[in-house]
């Protein structure tokens, strides 16, 4: 994931977990399935909290100012769900398995910087530079004709809280713990 990010977190009792795939590998066995195993349950963890809005605990998401709104005109407030319009962020999570470690992050491709600002937040002053806009609407009322209108360069302070979709949480641990255990009675039998 080289332009994207991952976070490595140390989950406390997956340690002896894992201290005992170290020795299945040394009596020859191979711990390549059972990382597998954690990938695929991180990955689609991490997916499904782009679909219920909610980040590593159960955590609800901050909802947009298109949510907060009220409704004007006959426009309505937006109940689009968070962090899904466009599904680039959705779509940049990406699972790697290595010898010893699983690595699940978004590879940002597309937009790593939204990665970023969306897992972590962010609180920073940026550049708007000169440009043109259509106007439609004045005061919460249809504007007829719309016009367009010269918006001159000013700063602007992004305040985006954090959302974060990435993340081990109690759920994803006894869910690796299981599919660790099944694993282990499928190879070595009862």
């Amino acid at each position: 994931m080289a332009r994207g990010f991952a976070t490595t977190i140390a989950v406390e009792g997956l340690e002896k977990a894992l201290t005992a795939l170290r020795r299945i590998r040394d009596l020859g066995g191979d711990i390549i399935p059972f990382l597998e195993d954690a990938r695929g349950i991180l990955v689609a963890s991490t997916l499904e909290r782009f679909r219920t809005g909610r980040g590593p605990g159960g955590i609800p998401w901050k909802p947009t100012k298109r949510q907060r709104a009220n409704a004007v005109g006959e426009r309505g407030p937006n109940r689009e769900a968070i962090l899904v319009r466009t599904g680039d962020l959705r779509g940049s999570i990406r699972g790697v398995v290595g010898a010893n470690y699983v690595e699940v992050g978004s590879d940002g491709l597309k937009d790593p910087v939204k990665a970023l600002a969306n897992q972590f937040g962010s609180h920073r002053q940026t550049v708007v530079v000169r440009h043109r806009r259509r106007q439609t609407m004045a005061f919460g009322a249809p504007l007829e004709p719309p016009r367009d209108v010269l918006v001159r360069g000013h700063g602007r302070i992004t305040n985006l809280p954090a959302r974060p979709f990435v993340g081990v949480d109690d759920t994803d641990k006894a869910e690796i713990r299981q599919a660790w255990q099944e694993r282990i009675i499928r190879t070595f039998g009862k």
